[in-house]
């Protein structure tokens, strides 16, 4: 058997240290490359993406539908600031001689705009529990306080109108999910029914 002096040892730990350490930098070097994104691929990302928010706004409503507008109040104002820079940006996407950066910089005066807009939209279906308060409303107002037939007590009356109130709350949130619709549906259907069921006969 060959038995290795003290310096064999140091070179071949020197040795075997190098490569570890070569490899480790390879390795790194190779898992956090990044290639940058070439003109062509900004413009067509940021082309679909103008495009895709021209089409939302421009068929955009005020409404109680997912993705309508809340309401009339900043809908004119929002919609025509959003659709401005959203047709200054394909403009510039336009120009024979576009940069990265002149997309880079068309890209960020879409944000104020665009948050103001996409804010304002519904991120729920409110449309089945507005068409039930309006139904529910309706009958409210056509019932009266007696004790006549087609009439309800005060107590009914009251706890009904409470219902739609609590209904109308849930509808105007804007945080309201499509759970929270489905159960001021069933509440209000429930009110609704009780509310019938105590017309005098």
């Amino acid at each position: 058997m060959r038995i290795l002096n003290k310096n064999s040892h140091i070179y071949i730990l020197t040795l075997l240290l190098g490569s570890l350490f070569s490899f480790t930098a390879c390795s790194t070097d190779e898992e956090t490359e990044i290639v940058p994104k070439t003109l062509e691929e900004y413009k067509t990302e940021m082309s679909q993406f103008v495009s895709s928010e021209k089409i939302k706004v421009e068929n955009c409503v005020v409404g109680y539908n997912k993705g309508d507008f809340k309401s009339t109040t900043n809908f004119d104002a929002y919609r025509a600031n959003y659709l401005t820079v959203l047709v200054s940006a394909e403009a510039v996407l336009a120009k024979p001689d576009v940069t990265i950066a002149d997309i880079v910089n068309a890209n960020k005066t879409l944000a104020v705009p665009g948050k103001n807009f996409t804010s304002s939209l519904w991120i729920s279906d409110r449309r089945p529990l507005n068409d039930l308060i309006i139904s529910a409303e309706t009958l409210n107002a056509a019932t009266t306080v007696g004790t006549e037939a087609g009439q309800v007590s005060e107590t009914a009356k009251n706890d009904f109108t409470t219902a739609i109130t609590a209904a109308k709350a849930v509808r105007g949130a804007s945080t309201t999910i499509e759970r929270q619709v489905l159960e001021a549906i069933e509440k209000l259907k429930s009110a609704e029914n009780t509310f019938k069921s105590a017309i005098i006969k």
